[in-house]
């Protein structure tokens, strides 16, 4: 028996309405199963903090004992107590030398958690977040079905779970709040339409503006987000709707300033004096007097976010830069898109578009450029982010880009493409983001070997180690079976493994040299990215003349405008017994210091 998915006046209503739950069952069976994970997860036994988690998770604990934003000797006393371990990274800022000393950070997400705290100090930010994109989910899903039928709930269930979403539950930041955030507030302004006569809409637009006001407090460059969402408005209630759209705005925009000038005598979180503080600084009012503020954020550097690029002032910028960082955002090893939110593509793909969701996709781009612009060495949110955590409140608009009917297929296809790369996070949901040898966790092999490294983005560490200047070289290890040895003046290759090493010029390369010497020397290949063209034996020295094949990119870094030419070599040792095998790169004609072992 067919059972249409869409129902008809034909159709057995009961029918039909059982094919809905069997849709939606993997939605409730998966949101029921991040929820028992919450439930159940005990984030002590992560080995540190990841990103700004001391921040949002002392700032919750604040409010929810202390009902304010202030840090003081209590706040930090408590977060001990509760987590045995000091907040590294905890922001902090202050607008009248260290008199008042807030949370650098939006409140909006530590309040959102803050009475589950108060229920329970470790498991409760991660159950408000498991319930948080619970809901998102349901309120998405429900608003997609009057556009898309009564598929929309494998979609959205395909959207949160066979992309990297879902796996910030287990991690206390407040972007998959932000997400939550957009999804509700799009799920109401690309909803069902109201009555012609305009019941309830300006509620309806107060919240919506509201919720969307919350994201751009957080994140001024989403911004963009609030065309749309004027433009969705019907023009049946033009001005009910817009007006309460921007009630919604400024109500939360004056609340938000309000509060953290109390807190910080400072309007945003991003501005005044504002520092991270670690237990190698010392905490004010801990370590050092809270009057000795100034001449600590001096002595330490002022990280302000709007020192030295307000929004009104473009940065410099570069064309290849936005070429490269274009084709990172999307197929990027460790921050694309397309690897790693690939669910987007069911809406994006969608036709039968209305004006105001082609301003949705419009308003997409616009926020991506302004990442680009502002961010162009960290447009994906740097250490501890699992792919592109500054995309995640972008992600709802592709789900509301489409009208026309959804099917079934594209969303199982979607899925078992994205198993492809998810699947680690899929095995291990709730580890920590590093493994032991301190790559990232998140990454498969497929992605390693498959998708381009991104060259561009500084923070990341494929390796797990800082990059090095090496005989005039700068260097980077993409693999963490080759390391530097203290001083960058040799470089080592773990035997019977592996290993890929960028190597950046401000000139073009056309040959390099490499040396090899001690055990196992003779095993060092060149696998990759180079040609072999002359080697010989030089004493106890192994020289091999490289032909460099074509540059992997060519762009500027995070530490000059001009234009860095960069190769990648693929090298590889067989098995030699224990240890690695040591070597060096360099220019022809450069003078080398002597090898300091390791």
């Amino acid at each position: 028996m067919t059972i249409p998915i869409q129902g008809s006046e034909a159709a057995d209503p009961a029918a039909v309405e059982r094919h809905e739950v069997y849709l939606a069952l993997p939605f409730i069976l998966l949101s029921g199963l991040i929820l028992l994970g919450a439930l159940t997860f005990d984030r002590l036994e992560w080995p540190a903090f990841v990103g700004d988690e001391a921040t949002y998770l002392m700032a919750g604990e604040s409010l929810a004992w202390d009902l304010d934003l202030e840090f003081e000797e209590e706040d930090y006393q408590r977060f001990m107590d509760h987590w045995g371990r000091q907040p590294e990274g905890l922001i902090l800022l202050s607008g009248d030398e260290g008199r008042h000393i807030a949370f650098g950070k939006p409140f909006f997400y530590p309040l959102a958690i803050a009475p589950f705290q108060r229920l329970s100090p470790i498991k409760g930010p991660f159950v408000a977040n498991a319930l948080i994109l619970v809901l998102a989910g349901v309120l998405s899903a429900l608003s997609l079905r009057a556009r898309i039928g009564r598929v929309a709930w494998l979609w959205v269930a395909a959207a949160l779970f066979a992309s990297v979403s879902f796996a910030y539950v287990f991690w206390a930041h407040a972007d998959l709040f932000l997400m939550a955030l957009s999804a509700m507030a799009l799920s109401l302004a690309f909803g069902t339409r109201q009555t012609a006569e305009g019941e309830g809409s300006m509620l309806r637009w107060v919240v919506v503006g509201g919720l969307m006001a919350i994201v751009v407090f957080s994140r001024p460059l989403y911004l963009p987000l609030l065309l749309p969402l004027a433009m969705a408005v019907p023009r049946t209630q033009r001005r009910r709707g817009l007006g309460g759209l921007l009630l919604g705005v400024v109500s939360v925009l004056l609340l938000a300033t309000t509060l953290h000038w109390i807190s910080g005598r400072s309007l945003t979180s991003y501005s005044a004096q504002r520092r991270g503080f670690y237990s190698t600084t010392g905490y004010p009012g801990i370590d050092f007097a809270p009057e000795e503020w100034v001449e600590k954020v001096e002595e330490l550097g002022d990280a302000a976010w709007v020192e030295g690029q307000r929004l009104s002032q473009l940065p410099q910028t570069d064309a290849s830069l936005w070429a490269w960082n274009s084709l990172y955002f999307l197929i990027g090893r460790h921050v694309g898109v397309l690897p790693y939110f690939l669910p987007l593509l069911l809406g994006a793909l969608g036709r039968r578009r209305e004006p105001a969701q082609w301003a949705l996709l419009l308003a997409v781009v616009l926020c991506i450029a302004a990442f680009f612009l502002y961010r162009p060495f960290n447009f994906y949110g740097g250490g501890g982010a699992i792919a592109n955590r500054y995309f995640l409140p972008l992600y709802p608009a592709f789900w509301f880009a489409g009208s026309r009917t959804a099917r079934i297929g594209p969303a199982l296809a979607v899925s078992a493409v994205a198993a492809v790369f998810l699947w680690p996070l899929w095995s291990q949901p709730r580890a920590f983001p590093l493994k032991e040898d301190s790559t990232y966790r998140y990454v498969s092999t497929a992605a390693t070997w498959g998708l381009p490294y991104e060259t561009t983005q500084s923070h990341l560490k494929p390796s797990g180690r800082s990059d090095v200047v090496h005989n005039q070289l700068w260097l980077k290890s993409l693999a963490p079976s080759l390391r530097p040895s203290r001083d960058g003046s040799v470089l080592l290759l773990q035997h019977d493994s592996r290993g890929q090493v960028l190597v950046g010029s401000p000139t073009p390369l056309a040959r390099l040299q490499l040396e090899t010497w001690g055990p196992g020397s003779e095993e060092l290949e060149v696998t990759g990215g180079a040609t072999v063209v002359d080697a010989e034996i030089l004493g106890e020295v192994r020289v091999l003349d490289l032909e460099l094949g074509r540059r992997r990119a060519r762009h500027p870094m995070w530490w000059t405008w001009d234009p860095y030419y960069l190769y990648l070599l693929n090298l590889r040792v067989g098995a030699i017994g224990e240890g690695a095998v040591s070597f060096s790169l360099s220019p022809p004609g450069v003078e080398k210091p002597g090898r300091n072992g390791r």
